[in-house]
């Protein structure tokens, strides 16, 4: 998986990137059909104290996940957006199983309803 991190409106020292590129890289370990992670730091003033909001684009496979997080820390920015792209990937993944588990049941249920069988049984 490929991690691309920027920065925009602060320097990006040595440890922001690696902590940042341990915590997006370890979203592989949930789902191994993610391709590529795009993360933006970016630092503002609001409303007269500093912030810092991340915000991710990561591409798995047929899909595309975004997410924003905004915190007064960087670190912690980063954090809660590894969480908010968990919780995104925990739906997806539960979404494409329950999208398989329908395809049964309308199959069962047209066997049911119009006395289809097995043709394989003649």
């Amino acid at each position: 998986m490929n991690v691309q991190i920027t920065g925009k409106n602060m320097d990006l020292t040595d440890p922001i990137k690696a902590y940042a590129e341990d915590k997006v890289g370890n979203l592989i370990r949930m789902d191994e059909r993610i391709i590529d992670a795009r993360v933006t730091l970016e630092h503002f003033r609001k409303d007269h104290t500093d912030s810092y909001k991340a915000t991710a684009h990561v591409r798995v496979s047929h899909d595309e996940l975004h997410c924003d997080y905004e915190h007064a820390d960087v670190y912690a920015g980063i954090d809660g957006l590894k969480d908010e792209l968990e919780r995104q990937l925990r739906d997806l993944k539960g979404k494409q199983k329950t999208k398989g588990r329908k395809a049964g049941r309308i199959r069962r249920s047209m066997k049911s309803i119009f006395g289809w069988r097995n043709r394989e049984k003649k």
